[in-house]
């Protein structure tokens, strides 16, 4: 796992962290442009490369029901202070020829709070980019469900898209939760050694 801190007015930097392949694409959103909109009242917004180690891949897989495409995500995390204000997680979907770029947003308990689309490559589909669309996530977590045309209404000539949003949006909180998880634990454990160090002693 590979952390990095941004200071406030640096969360600019994190742009070069994602890169984004822009050819024959519409680009609504930077990465700069979007963590600083959404992260505005924040202190810093720092980032945490995850790994997905093959255990935690294998109950991912189960339980999304489809291959992670890959094995490292950056998450970006918003502080201020020692308050965090919310988390972010970028990453690409294949929509019918091209792959589409989106970014999920989550509150501290992992609850969706913003679906944005970043950049899309295909010549038709875009309406995915619609509010009436995206608000559907929000306030869904991990424990949701995210089955287009069911769970999710669809747009009408993107249906191949709102299908491709929902996987994307789907794996993020799945992600997020893992990972939200493991820090848990790893404070539980960070505890209860501290606890045994200090019996020790007395």
């Amino acid at each position: 796992m590979v952390r990095g801190a941004l200071p406030a007015a640096g969360v600019f930097a994190c742009a070069c962290l994602l890169p984004l392949r822009t050819a024959l694409a519409e680009q609504f959103w930077t990465a700069q442009a979007l963590l600083a909109d959404q992260f505005k009242s924040s202190q810093s917004v720092s980032y945490v490369k995850v790994r997905v180690e093959p255990a935690v891949r294998g109950q991912l897989e189960a339980r999304l029901g489809r291959p992670l495409p890959k094995s490292e995500y950056t998450v970006f995390v918003a502080r201020s202070g020692e308050r965090i204000d919310g988390y972010a997680l970028f990453d690409e979907q294949l929509g019918q020829h091209e792959p589409i770029s989106f970014a999920t947003f989550f509150d501290p308990a992992g609850q969706i709070t913003r679906v944005e689309v970043v950049a899309y490559r295909e010549p038709f589909g875009d309406g995915i980019r619609a509010e009436r669309f995206r608000k559907q996530f929000l306030g869904r977590t991990v424990r949701s469900r995210f089955r287009a045309g069911d769970d999710i209404d669809t747009i009408s000539g993107a249906t191949i898209s709102s299908r491709s949003a929902c996987v994307a949006v789907e794996r993020a909180a799945a992600l997020v939760d893992a990972w939200l998880r493991r820090q848990a634990q790893a404070v539980v454990a960070q505890n209860q050694s501290r606890a045994a160090a200090t019996s020790r002693a007395q």
